[in-house]
């Protein structure tokens, strides 16, 4: 495994950039622990009095990190999340390979006591021979770490049921007969039903605001009914105009 950005700017947000110097660059310096140091908290080989660019104390963070992942892969023997190792690392990188390998953080942890192995962090806090804040707070976080799950990366939303399609849906041969409806309507209307072309186009005028709004059900139901209506209307018709010409 490889230590993840979130575990890098752990390390750094503790470790900090010390000491700068005015153009940027750093110097080395003793930390509370008495251990001479520059950078991000590099201590291999470093002497009083050295300077670093900022770009040199980064490379140098890499390579020391490096280090402290290829170490807590060969001794940790349990399966573990991105977490958990970020924390790991963190802590051998600020107490040394040697300090996690006989710690009861990696003997809980490879005897599968994830809780038991948390625990074990606060016990490393000192410093020179006493309890330094900073170290206080590096081991609760570094625990905090090791216990959080590990989030799930959003997955495309893929629902399981998928509704049918609409009864007449847009596009189909359905929609486009009621969006044609008019033209039909009035051809029927017009033929074979009696009435004059006028009065067809009135009374197709009137319907057609349903034909649109409703399925082609509810089309050939009101087509059925003004067919019996004009039939009606028709044969009274005829009947007038008989009784006229009998009256003549």
């Amino acid at each position: 495994m490889k230590l993840s950005q979130a575990g890098i700017d752990f390390v750094k947000s503790f470790e900090g950039y010390h000491r700068r110097l005015p153009n940027g660059d750093c110097v080395a310096y003793l930390c509370p622990a008495n251990v001479v140091t520059i950078g991000y908290g590099c201590t291999e080989g470093i002497k009083r009095g050295m300077v670093w660019t900022h770009a040199q104390a980064l490379q140098a963070l890499e390579n020391e990190l490096s280090k402290f992942e290829a170490a807590v892969n060969r001794l940790v023997t349990v399966e573990i999340n991105q977490n958990e190792f970020d924390a790991l690392v963190s802590f051998a990188y600020n107490c040394g390979e040697g300090a996690l390998a006989r710690s009861s953080i990696l003997k809980c942890l490879n005897a599968d006591d994830r809780a038991g192995a948390a625990r074990g962090f606060a016990l490393w806090n000192r410093g020179g021979g006493r309890v330094l804040p900073g170290l206080v707070r590096r081991r609760r976080d570094e625990a905090a770490m090791f216990l959080r799950p590990v989030e799930k990366s959003a997955e495309p939303d893929m629902p399981q049921a998928v509704d049918p399609p609409p009864a007449t849906p847009e596009g189909s041969r359905i929609m486009a007969t009621a969006k044609t409806g008019e033209a039909t309507t009035v051809s029927l209307l017009a033929g074979g039903i009696g009435l004059s072309l006028a009065d067809a186009l009135g009374y197709a005028g009137q319907i057609m605001p349903l034909v649109k709004e409703y399925s082609l059900q509810m089309l050939i139901v009101v087509l059925l009914v003004l067919s019996a209506g004009f039939a009606i209307i028709s044969y009274f018709r005829r009947q007038d105009h008989e009784t006229g010409k009998t009256a003549q």
